[in-house]
C-alpha cells in the first residue's frame, strides 16, 4: 500500500506543474509589490509636498537708444557689466528695502540679505540688455520687488548723471581757461622768433635765402644744360672734321658753294673736250688751253677755305665750350656759398615749423574743448539717461520648478527600477545551491539525472524513432556555412597571404594541401593546380586564384618548409575575418570556409561519390553528413555542375 501510494504515474507527473501558484501570488510579485509602492509613495509624497516656486523678470537697455535714422552701435560688453554691479550693489538693495517697507508694514522682518538672495541680473549676450529677475514662491510680491528695484535704480541712475554733467562742465571750463593762456603764450614766442630770425613769410620757399638758394640752383642746372650742349657741339665738330665732312662757318657757306658750282661746271667741260679732241690739241687750242689751269686754281682755293673754315668753326665751338664751364663754375661757387647760409636758415625755420605746429595742436584742442563744454551744457542729459526699461516685471501665473509631472514620472520610473532590482537581488540572495537540472534531450529521448530512488519512481518514456533526417543532422558538418556575400567580404579585407588561403579553399583543397602548395605544382598558363598526396587531383584556378599567384610572382604567399606556418596561416584569416566586420569572427575557420564550399558543391545536385574528386579524401561519415545538403534529384556528374564558387567570380 505504502509503494503504491508513494508511486508516481506518468499522467501525476506530465501534471505537476499545472499546480503552480499564480503569478499575482508569487513571492517575487509581493517583494516588487512592497518596494514599488513605498518608493512610489515617499517619491511622490516629496514630489508634491514641495513649494511651486515663481519668477518675474524685467529687461533694462543700459546705454542711450540710437537715433531711428542711424544704425545702432556695438555692445559696450564692459558698460554692462558694470551696470549689473551697480543693480547688485548693497546700497541700491538698501534703499529698496526701505520704499518696500515703507508701502507695506507686513514687510518690516524683511531683511537686505532675504532681497539680495531673491534678485539675480543676466547680461543678454551680445546686447546690451541685462534681465533682472526674482524668484520666490510668492507671485504678488515678485512684480512689486522688482519694479520697485527698477525705480530705485533710475533716480539713483538719474543723479548720478546731474552729479557727472556738473562735474564735467567745471572740468572742461578749468581746461579752456588754462588752454587760452597756453595759446596766447605760445603765439607770444611764435611772433618773436619770427622778427628775430628774419622769417617773414610762414611759406618755406617764399622767405628771402630760401628764394635766393632756389635762384641759384635754377641757375646752375641751367649753365650745366649750356655747357652739357657746348661739349656736345665741339665733339660733333671734332667728329665731322675727322670723317672728312666740308665745315665752315654759316657765313661762308655761299662763297665756297659758288666756287664749288664752278669748278663742277670746268670739269664737265674738260670731259666733253676730252670726248672730241686729245689733250695735246686742247692744251695747243687759244681758247680751251687755260680750263685745266683754271680747275686746279678752283680746287686749290676751295681746299684753301675749307681748312680755314675748319679751324674758324671749332675755334668758335671751343670758346663757347669755355665759356659754359666758366659760367658754371661761377654759379656753383655762389651755390656752395650760399648753402651755408640757406642751411642755417632751415634750421631756424624748422623751429618755427615747430612751434607753429605746437600752436595749431593747443588750437584744435581748444575747439575741441569747446565744442563738448557746448555739448555738455546744450545737451540736456538728464533728460536722457543711459537705461531704458523695455519691459517691466508683471505677476506670473505659472511656476518656473519644479515640474510637478515630469518629477512624478521619474519618481515612478526609480520606484519600477527600485522593485524590479529589489526582486533580482532576493532571488540573488535565496537561491539554491544545487538545483535540479532540467531535462536533456539527447537523441529526441530527455534524460532525468537523479538519484537511483527517485529515478525508480519516473516512468521509462517509449523508445522514440529517428528519421533520416534527424540522423543527417547529427552525423553533418557542425562548422559554420558562409554566404557567397559573406566570402566575398572576407576575400576584400584580407592581405595576399590570406586571399590565396581563402582561394584554395574554395577551389577544393584542404588546409594541409594548402600549406603544402609548392612552385612546380602552380601552372599559371593552363591555369591549373596539381594536389598530390593521398588524392592526387588536377583543379582549374579560377581568375581571382591566378591573379594572386601573379602578384606573388607565381609562388604561394608562404614557404612551405616554415614550421609555424600554420600558426601564421592562422593568423592572416584570423586578422582578415576581424578586419572583414562579420558577425562572430571567431567562427570563420578555415574549416568553416572549406565546409562552404563542399556544401555549394553539394545543393547543386554533385554526387557524393564523385566529391573526393574536388575535395579530396573524406572521411565516409563526413560524406554522408553532406547528404542532408543533396537536393532529393538523381546526383549530377562534376561536369554538369558549377565548380567555380560566386564569391570567386565576383573577385576575378
Amino acid at each position: 500500500m505504502t509503494n503504491r501510494a508513494n508511486a508516481r504515474t506518468p499522467q501525476d507527473f506530465y501534471s505537476a506543474g499545472t499546480n503552480a501558484k499564480p503569478w499575482y501570488r508569487s513571492r517575487r510579485f509581493s517583494i516588487f509589490s512592497i518596494v514599488f509602492l513605498i518608493s512610489v509613495t515617499i517619491g511622490l509624497v516629496y514630489d508634491y509636498s514641495r513649494p511651486a516656486i515663481y519668477r518675474s523678470s524685467a529687461t533694462l537697455l543700459t546705454s542711450a537708444m540710437t537715433a531711428i535714422d542711424r544704425e545702432s552701435g556695438d555692445p559696450d560688453v564692459q558698460h554692462v557689466a558694470i551696470q549689473r554691479q551697480i543693480l547688485l550693489g548693497h546700497e541700491l538693495i538698501a534703499e529698496t528695502l526701505s520704499r518696500l517697507k515703507a508701502a507695506d508694514k507686513s514687510l518690516l522682518r524683511l531683511t537686505a540679505s532675504d532681497i539680495q538672495a531673491l534678485l539675480h541680473v543676466e547680461p543678454v549676450s551680445e546686447t546690451n540688455l541685462v534681465e533682472i529677475q526674482a524668484e520666490d514662491s510668492d507671485p504678488k510680491f515678485l512684480p512689486i520687488l522688482i519694479n520697485t528695484w527698477i525705480d530705485v535704480y533710475l533716480d539713483a541712475r538719474n543723479e548720478e548723471v546731474k552729479r557727472l554733467t556738473s562735474d564735467t562742465t567745471r572740468i572742461l571750463e578749468d581746461e579752456l581757461k588754462g588752454l587760452a593762456d597756453k595759446m596766447e603764450s605760445a603765439r607770444t614766442e611764435l611772433e618773436a622768433y619770427r622778427t628775430a630770425h628774419d622769417i617773414s613769410s610762414t611759406g618755406r620757399e617764399e622767405n628771402e635765402a630760401l628764394a635766393r638758394l632756389k635762384g641759384l640752383t635754377d641757375s646752375l642746372n641751367k649753365a650745366s644744360e649750356e655747357e652739357v650742349k657746348a661739349r656736345a657741339n665741339v665733339d660733333a665738330i671734332k667728329s665731322a672734321i675727322a670723317r672728312g665732312k666740308t665745315v665752315v662757318p654759316n657765313d661762308e657757306k655761299g662763297s665756297v658753294t659758288e666756287l664749288q658750282l664752278r669748278l663742277q661746271n670746268l670739269r664737265e667741260k674738260l670731259a666733253d673736250l676730252d670726248k672730241r679732241y686729245t689733250r695735246e690739241y686742247i692744251n695747243l687750242h687759244p681758247e680751251f688751253k687755260f680750263i685745266p689751269e683754271q680747275i686746279k686754281e678752283l680746287e686749290t682755293t676751295i681746299k684753301s677755305k675749307h681748312q680755314e673754315g675748319r679751324d674758324v668753326v671749332l675755334a668758335d665751338a671751343e670758346v663757347v665750350y669755355a665759356a659754359a664751364q666758366q659760367t658754371t663754375r661761377e654759379i656753383r661757387s655762389q651755390l656752395n656759398e650760399h648753402k651755408h647760409q640757406a642751411s642755417a636758415f632751415t634750421t631756424k625755420f624748422a623751429k618755427h615749423d615747430a612751434l607753429k605746429t605746437d600752436l595749431e595742436s593747443l588750437e584744435k584742442l581748444h575747439r575741441e574743448t569747446q565744442e563738448r563744454l557746448v555739448q555738455v551744457k546744450t545737451g540736456q542729459k538728464e533728460k536722457y539717461p543711459q537705461v531704458t526699461v523695455i519691459s517691466r516685471a508683471y505677476e506670473s501665473r505659472d511656476p518656473v520648478r519644479p515640474d510637478y509631472g515630469r518629477d512624478a514620472l521619474i519618481a515612478i520610473a526609480v520606484s519600477l527600477l527600485l522593485g524590479l532590482f529589489s526582486v533580482w537581488v532576493f532571488e540573488y540572495l535565496t537561491q539554491r545551491k544545487e538545483e535540479q537540472p532540467s531535462p536533456i534531450a539527447v537523441f529526441g529521448i530527455h534524460s532525468y539525472p537523479s538519484t537511483g530512488r527517485e529515478l525508480a519512481n519516473y516512468p521509462s518514456p517509449p523508445p522514440i524513432s529517428l528519421d533520416s533526417k534527424t540522423e543527417h543532422a547529427l552525423r553533418g558538418p557542425s562548422a559554420r556555412e558562409l554566404s557567397s556575400h559573406q566570402l566575398r567580404i572576407l576575400l576584400k579585407a584580407s592581405n595576399l597571404k590570406a586571399r590565396q588561403l581563402i582561394s584554395l579553399l574554395l577551389s577544393g583543397l584542404s588546409v594541409d594541401e594548402a600549406a603544402a602548395l609548392r612552385p612546380g605544382q602552380i601552372d599559371l598558363q593552363a591555369a591549373t593546380l596539381s594536389v598530390t598526396g593521398r588524392t592526387p587531383r588536377t583543379i582549374p584556378m579560377s581568375g581571382a586564384l591566378k591573379s594572386s599567384f601573379e602578384q606573388s610572382g607565381g609562388l604561394p604567399a608562404w614557404n612551405p618548409d616554415d614550421p609555424g606556418l600554420r600558426i601564421d596561416l592562422s593568423a592572416a584569416l584570423v586578422c582578415a575575418a576581424v578586419d572583414s566586420g562579420l558577425p562572430d569572427p571567431q567562427e570563420i575557420t578555415a574549416e568553416a570556409i572549406r565546409h562552404s564550399y563542399i556544401a555549394y558543391l553539394v545543393r547543386q545536385g554533385l554526387r557524393l561519390s564523385d566529391l573526393e574528386q574536388i575535395t579530396g579524401y573524406l572521411e565516409p561519415s563526413v560524406v554522408s553528413g553532406y547528404s542532408a545538403y543533396s537536393p532529393p534529384q538523381q546526383g549530377r556528374h562534376i561536369y554538369e555542375i558549377e565548380l567555380l564558387h560566386p564569391a570567386l567570380m565576383t573577385s576575378a
